[in-house]
């Protein structure tokens, strides 16, 4: 199958081949727009970052976080955006950038972690396609997310926009603070430069090798999908693209965390992605990949590292090269592919996600706290109770 020809009636095809000219856009139409950002972060004192959101706008931020803290050297945490918003919002203050994402700029629940976090006088900088929507009005900077029109429920190009914005984002905050130089920042330039070409020429072969990994996880019994660091943010965005495109249920989780719980629950017909990419996790990797293999598991290995091919039954490998610092925009394309082939496969539409009468209310038009609810919140904490009639008595799920 070639994206962008008549031999699919699906749409998901066409947005996967748009992916290279989206982080393109992300150095045209956002990079210009970072260094008034960042200088305001640096001179207003901010000490730490909190990047929250749900589902994939989660994933992107927690692949970001890792080069924010690479580049910042600033305590960077993703958050859920029910976390943030009913609990962890009471560590923000002045000094704490709040980043919340959300593709379409409504999600009600990040809406939500935008009053929490503003309700703490904490800086909110929003990022989503919508300029005009309520995070972009709520928050006191706005990025664009540079994704082209998403017609299918599968997320591709805005994933890859929101989190090359953060790492970008990143970069020039260490640059504004002076711990990364003029050639250091064009250096991160020039990486997702390289990783937009990278993208444009994985796209046909990461084709192929999704089409196999689909028929692999097609024989299984279950699926897992894991790695550590970034690569368990590729764990979990994969998961979900099975979910959105084919209903599998999949289970993801952190690589170490998996050999403490999920690696109990395998059996030979099960299927364990391992997302293990160059850098600090990837050992780890390599060693729990053996364990599941020495239990008569399979695996699917997903690396920029060839030799990675020796510990996986079956090897999706991502290329390597002057991008390597952001291989999570290449290690995610060969997912995105098997979800596609797995949904054709079993006769599901990947374009269309089931149950979204119900998932769109839920998360679009749930009950939210309003400014006035965090008053009450906060008056309830010095006299141990935080109970909110609001939470109780609202119009959503």
């Amino acid at each position: 199958m070639t994206p962008g020809t008549a031999t699919t009636p699906h749409i998901l095809p066409d947005e996967l081949a748009l992916q290279p000219e989206v982080i393109r856009r992300v150095l045209t139409d956002v990079d210009p727009l970072m260094p008034a950002i960042a200088g305001t972060i640096v001179e207003s004192g901010v000490r730490d970052i909190v990047m929250t959101g749900c589902g994939d706008s989660l994933f992107s931020a927690m692949a970001a976080s890792f080069a924010f803290l690479r580049f910042s050297r600033r305590l960077t945490i993703p958050a859920h955006a029910l976390e943030y918003s009913r609990a962890m919002y009471r560590s923000s203050g002045p000094q704490t950038l709040v980043c919340a994402l959300s593709y379409s700029g409504e999600t009600r629940r990040t809406v939500e972690a935008v009053i929490a976090a503003k309700s703490m006088a904490a800086m909110v900088l929003g990022i989503s396609r919508d300029q005009t929507g309520t995070i972009a009005q709520l928050a006191d900077h706005f990025l664009p997310n540079a994704s082209l029109e998403e017609r299918s429920n599968c997320r591709t190009g805005s994933f890859q926009a929101a989190y090359l914005a953060l790492v970008l984002l990143g970069a020039h905050t260490a640059h504004r603070s002076g711990a990364l130089d003029d050639d250091g920042l064009e250096s991160v330039r020039e990486g997702i430069r390289a990783l937009a070409d990278a993208v444009q020429r994985y796209i046909e072969p990461a084709n192929g090798l999704g089409r196999r990994a689909a028929e692999r996880i097609g024989e299984a019994g279950t699926v897992h999908f894991i790695g550590g660091g970034e690569a368990h943010a590729v764990a979990l965005y994969g998961s979900a693209k099975l979910y959105e495109t084919s209903s599998l249920p999949a289970v993801p989780q952190e690589t170490e965390q998996f050999a403490h719980c999920e690696i109990f629950s395998l059996e030979r017909d099960s299927v364990v992605v391992v997302v293990a990419l160059r850098g600090p996790f990837y050992e780890r990797a390599v060693e729990v990949a053996d364990a599941i293999r020495r239990i008569g598991a399979g695996v699917i290995g997903v690396s920029d590292d060839s030799a990675f091919e020796e510990h996986a039954d079956l090897m999706l490998e991502v290329p390597s090269g002057e991008f390597g610092a952001f291989s999570t925009g290449l290690a995610v394309i060969p997912l995105q592919w098997m979800a596609f082939h797995h949904a054709v496969a079993r006769g599901s539409d990947p374009d269309l996600v089931r149950h979204k009468a119900v998932n769109s209310p839920l998360i679009r038009e749930c009950a939210i706290w309003s400014p006035e609810d965090y008053a009450h919140a906060e008056r309830d904490q010095t006299r141990g109770s935080g109970n909110l009639a609001s939470e109780e008595d609202g119009d959503g799920a």
